[in-house]
């Protein structure tokens, strides 16, 4: 598996995009939140246009995710631009955990983009660490690195 701190591409997320995903992380507080990313293949990597909130229906949502099976059913007819997915770590740093990377297969088909949050300390500006999901050639998935850019 790559190392998951390489940088290999790039991931750009529209201003709004960044502000609405910083604010549906910190609302969700103390548990973790998540959502899909709307967007589009770019130079070099993708661009995230627009961000949409589900909500977390995990049995356990201070450490799992699980989305509304409603709200992601939604998502999914709205049709294309379903590129992604983004969750937080509200008390761990923005990095797969091992349950994360478990949970890879049951999605990683149906999207290219996944990026997990994490709050920032007192005044300072949400974690936000972006990864391209990978299949190899045994069928497997991985995530690698990507540069997250604002704007």
């Amino acid at each position: 598996m790559a190392d998951l701190h390489t940088i290999r591409r790039e991931i750009r997320i529209s201003a709004l995009c960044g502000r609405q995903i910083a604010e549906h992380l910190v609302s969700g507080l103390p548990y973790e939140t998540c959502g899909v990313l709307r967007g589009k293949a770019a130079a070099g990597g993708m661009r995230i246009d627009a961000f949409a909130p589900i909500r977390n229906v995990a049995p356990d949502p201070l450490h799992h995710f699980v989305l509304n099976p409603a709200e992601w059913i939604r998502e999914c007819l709205r049709g294309e631009g379903l590129i992604g997915l983004f969750h937080s770590h509200p008390s761990s740093p923005p990095v797969p955990s091992g349950e994360d990377l478990r949970q890879l297969p049951l999605f990683a088909g149906m999207f290219r983009v996944y990026l997990i949050g994490s709050p920032g300390g007192a005044g300072s500006e949400t974690a936000l660490n972006g990864y391209f999901i990978d299949k190899d050639a045994g069928d497997r998935y991985h995530l690698l690195p990507a540069a997250v850019r604002h704007g």
